[in-house]
């Protein structure tokens, strides 16, 4: 996140919502000069007040981090052939499933990727 990050946080909560500043870091609970450093590139906020900024401004994070319109290109494994085959493009809920998936501890990585295999295997 940078000061582009900031602009597009004012600009989201300009157009979206009609809160202040002052609001926000009232609902975000932190100081308004907290919240003002974080639209103006300053300080950049972690993944709860994320979480609650994207519950704010009714946005999923992909909008709050101004990745709503572009697409992610990933090398997809191939099922069969057990290779790297073929370009794809993650969705907005696979986006919002990585990033979650990435702020679990071990344990819990580890749980999701038995219940994941599960699945797979039917």
């Amino acid at each position: 996140m940078s000061k582009s990050f900031g602009r597009h946080l004012r600009d989201i909560r300009k157009n979206n919502s009609t809160y202040s500043q002052q609001d926000m870091a009232d609902m975000l609970n932190i100081s308004r000069s907290t919240y003002t450093y974080y639209e103006t590139g300053k300080s950049e906020p972690g993944q709860e007040k994320l979480r609650k900024l994207c519950d704010i401004l009714n946005v999923d994070f992909n909008t709050l981090l101004g990745y709503a319109d572009e697409s992610v290109s990933v090398m997809v494994a191939s099922d069969e052939q057990n290779n790297h085959e073929a370009f794809g493009s993650l969705s907005a809920s696979e986006e919002q499933i990585i990033l979650a998936y990435r702020s679990m501890n071990s344990e819990e990585k580890e749980y999701i990727g038995k219940q994941i295999t599960k699945i797979i295997k039917g």
